[in-house]
């Protein structure tokens, strides 16, 4: 079996994507081509293009909404219920013309949770930005939990980063789904009053190996997570649509964790 996979994103500076689903193949004993698409402007054309290329590709980074908009009026355009619900897919699949859509995102994220919270009941969220990742992350936990999104250009769904002070000290989870902290964006700090979230319990940071002073304005009793375990996660989920197999995250999870130390 060969299976001609692809991330379509940008800037796509570093991404561990394409090792990941390398040693996924390998686990499973088979051949993967995983190509890097950094496109700044997603347009039909260029989704046309890119369907006739590959068996099925992930979108990150700013396109998981504007997917949506490019395929949801496509012949043989199939989303998962999520995808239905929310209108943010992060996983295409690409089999006799049609054109499937789901959100592994949902899956990284709640395995991550999970491994801290045996239940995520009344927590007061703030999320930090207000792309496909934090729509998602709302859809997740607003049903038993307050969530507030935090954007630089804020609506009636949000608010703004000014009006962060006001809620830091109630603040139980903050989750960072903006790319600050990661390439290019490494030497940037977080525009946030860091010593206001007195009750802060959980700093999760979607981005990955982020320097360590990124999260040390933070106290030493804040749990800090980053994005590894969420992206090997949801890379699992996608993989596993693509080659209809049925891989365990525990089986591959410390292989994988091993060759991305050596990555640095």
């Amino acid at each position: 079996m060969n299976l001609k996979l692809g991330i379509v994103g940008w800037p796509l500076t570093k991404t561990y994507s394409p090792l990941i689903h390398k040693l996924l193949g390998e686990f499973l004993g088979i051949n993967v081509e995983y190509q890097k698409v950094p496109i700044e402007n997603l347009d039909r054309q260029k989704i046309q293009d890119i369907n006739s290329k590959f068996d099925g590709y992930n979108i990150t980074v700013p396109h998981k909404n504007k997917i949506i908009e490019l395929i949801e009026n496509t012949d043989g355009y199939l989303p998962d219920h999520h995808v239905k619900e929310l209108g943010i897919c992060n996983t295409i699949k690409l089999v006799d013309n049609n054109i499937y859509a789901f959100n592994t995102d949902i899956e990284g994220i709640n395995k991550t949770l999970d491994s801290i919270y045996t239940k995520i009941n009344n927590k007061n969220f703030l999320i930090l930005g207000s792309g496909g990742s934090s729509k998602t992350i709302e859809y997740l936990f607003e049903e038993h939990n307050t969530v507030q999104i935090a954007s630089r250009e804020p609506n009636l769904d949000s608010i703004s980063y000014n009006e962060i002070n006001d809620i830091a000290p109630k603040i139980d989870i903050l989750i960072n789904t903006t790319p600050i902290g990661m390439p290019p964006f490494e030497e940037e700090s977080l525009n946030i009053p860091f010593d206001q979230f007195n009750n802060l319990e959980v700093f999760f940071n979607l981005g990955y190996n982020v320097k360590e002073n990124f999260t040390s304005k933070f106290s030493e009793d804040v749990i800090k997570i980053d994005g590894i375990k969420m992206l090997i996660t949801q890379a699992v989920a996608s993989f596993n649509i693509w080659a209809d197999s049925e891989i365990k995250l525990e089986d591959v999870y410390h292989n994988i964790t091993e060759r991305l130390k050596n990555e640095n």
